[in-house]
C-alpha cells in the first residue's frame, strides 16, 4: 500500500453539517486563507464554504437535524460522508481536522481521526446544554475545543480538555440595531414603516416543514386582528423558496408576506420575530430583537429528554438560546403541543401590543452580547488551528541525519 501523502502546504480539514455550520466554516477559512498563503482547505460543507476556498468533498449542508429519530433519516447520507473522508485522509492526511457543531457525527470522526494521528479542533462543540453530563465521554475525540458561551468552557475544561474561549462570530457581527438601521433595513427590503413581524422557520429542512405552516397560522390570525400588520420571511436556502410560496398563498397572506433571502436584514426590520430555536434566536438576542420562540420535535426525542431531565442529565426543557446563556426565562418558549398557530399568535399578541414589554425584553437581552464578545472572534479561531496545524506539520528528524549527529558528537 502506498503511503500518504504529505502536502507541501498545511493541510486543513474542515467538516460543517448544516446551513450555520458552512456559514461559520466559510467565515473561518477566509479568516485562515487571509493569515496563511501556505494553506489548503478541504472537507464536507455546503456552497458557503466552497466559495471561500474549501475544496468540498460532499455537500451536507442538509444533513443538519435537532432530535434522534430525526437523524435517522440522515444516517445514511453521513455514513457516506464519513467514508469520503476516511478515504481522502488515507490518501492526504491533514494537519489538522476542524469539526463545526454537528455533534454526534463529529464525535465520532473525531475519535476517527485522532487514532489515526490527525489532532482535531472542535469550533462549536457539543452543546453543553444537551451533552453535559456526557463531556467526559466525548473530550477524547478532540485535541482543543474553541468555546463561544461562557458555560462551554467551564464544561469542556472540567472533562479535561484543552480549552480556549473565541468568543462567537456573530457577537463581533452584530449589534442591536438603532432606529436608523431599522428603517434602513425596511428600505433595503422594500417595506414601509407599519408594524412587521419576522417569520423565521428555520433552516434544517424538517425545521421548515414542521414549524413553516404554524409561524404561518399565527400570522394568519395576528393579520386578521390587524390587518395593517406585515410579514417578512427570510428563506434559509432556495430549494425551500416554493414550498414556502406555496403555504403562504394557501393560507391568503400573498400580500401581507415577503420573503426574502437576509435574515439579519429581516430581524433588524422587525418589530418581533416568532422563529425557530437556534442561530435564530442568538442572532435575534444580539440585534436587539423581541422575539417568541418556538421549537417542536418527535415523540421519541422529547420522550427521551424527558428521561434525561428526570435522571438528571439534562438541566431543564429550556431550549431558547438566549435564556439558556442567560440562566433564566427572558423570551417565551413554546414547545411541542403548544406549537399551534393560535397559541403563538396568543404568545405574540401582548408583546405586538405593548412598546414597554418589547423594551424591557430588548433591555434584557443586551447581556448576550457582553456574554459572547471576545472581540475577533474568527482571528482568535484561526490563529488557534493554525498554531495546531504548525505543530502537526513539524517534520520529524530524518533518522540518517539523526544517526550523522550523533556520531559526530
Amino acid at each position: 500500500m502506498a503511503a500518504p501523502v504529505r502536502s507541501p502546504f498545511v493541510r486543513i480539514l474542515v467538516s460543517a453539517g448544516e446551513v450555520s455550520g458552512d456559514v461559520a466554516g466559510a467565515r473561518l477559512a477566509r479568516e485562515l486563507r487571509a493569515r496563511r498563503e501556505d494553506v489548503s482547505l478541504l472537507g464536507l460543507g455546503g456552497p458557503r464554504m466552497a466559495e471561500a476556498g474549501v475544496e468540498i468533498l460532499r455537500d451536507t449542508n442538509s444533513l443538519g437535524t435537532v432530535g434522534i429519530s430525526e437523524s435517522f433519516r440522515v444516517a445514511p447520507a453521513l455514513v457516506r460522508a464519513f467514508a469520503t473522508v476516511r478515504e481522502r485522509v488515507a490518501a492526504e492526511p491533514p494537519d489538522v481536522a476542524v469539526l463545526i457543531a454537528n455533534d454526534v457525527f463529529h464525535v465520532a470522526l473525531g475519535r476517527w481521526l485522532r487514532r489515526r494521528g490527525v489532532p482535531t479542533v472542535s469550533y462549536f462543540p457539543p452543546q453543553v446544554w444537551i451533552w453535559r453530563s456526557l463531556a467526559r465521554l466525548f473530550a477524547p475525540s478532540f485535541d482543543e475545543v474553541l468555546t463561544s458561551f461562557p458555560d462551554e468552557e467551564k464544561v469542556w475544561r472540567k472533562a479535561g480538555c484543552s480549552t480556549t474561549f473565541v468568543g462567537h462570530y456573530l457577537g463581533d457581527l452584530l449589534r442591536p440595531a438603532s432606529d436608523g438601521q431599522k428603517s434602513a433595513a425596511r428600505a433595503a427590503l422594500g417595506l414601509d414603516g407599519g408594524p412587521l413581524v419576522a417569520l423565521l422557520p428555520g433552516s434544517r429542512r424538517h425545521e421548515v416543514r414542521r414549524l413553516a405552516p404554524v409561524l404561518l397560522d399565527a400570522a394568519r390570525l395576528l393579520h386578521e386582528a390587524d390587518p395593517l400588520l406585515r410579514f417578512v420571511l427570510p428563506v434559509a436556502e432556495p430549494l425551500f423558496a416554493a414550498e414556502i410560496d406555496a403555504l403562504v398563498a394557501g393560507r391568503g397572506l400573498a400580500g401581507a408576506v415577503s420573503t426574502v433571502s437576509r435574515s439579519h436584514d429581516a430581524l433588524r426590520a422587525a418589530d418581533l420575530a416568532l422563529l425557530a430555536s437556534g442561530t435564530a434566536s442568538l442572532e435575534a438576542a444580539l440585534l436587539g430583537t423581541p422575539m417568541v420562540v418556538v421549537y417542536r420535535v418527535a415523540a421519541l426525542t422529547i420522550g427521551v429528554v424527558r428521561a434525561a431531565i428526570a435522571l438528571d442529565l439534562i438541566d431543564s426543557d429550556t431550549v431558547a438560546l438566549p435564556n439558556l446563556v442567560l440562566h433564566r426565562r427572558v423570551v417565551p418558549e413554546l414547545t411541542q403541543g403548544d406549537v399551534a398557530g393560535a397559541k403563538i399568535a396568543a404568545a405574540a399578541a401582548p408583546l405586538l401590543a405593548s412598546a414597554a414589554d418589547r423594551e424591557r425584553q430588548r433591555q434584557a437581552l443586551g447581556e448576550v452580547s457582553r456574554l459572547l464578545w471576545a472581540g475577533g472572534s474568527d482571528a482568535r479561531a484561526a490563529e488557534a488551528i493554525l498554531a495546531v496545524a504548525d505543530r502537526r506539520a513539524v517534520p520529524a528528524p530524518d533518522l540518517a541525519t539523526a544517526v550523522t549527529a550523533g556520531e559526530e558528537s
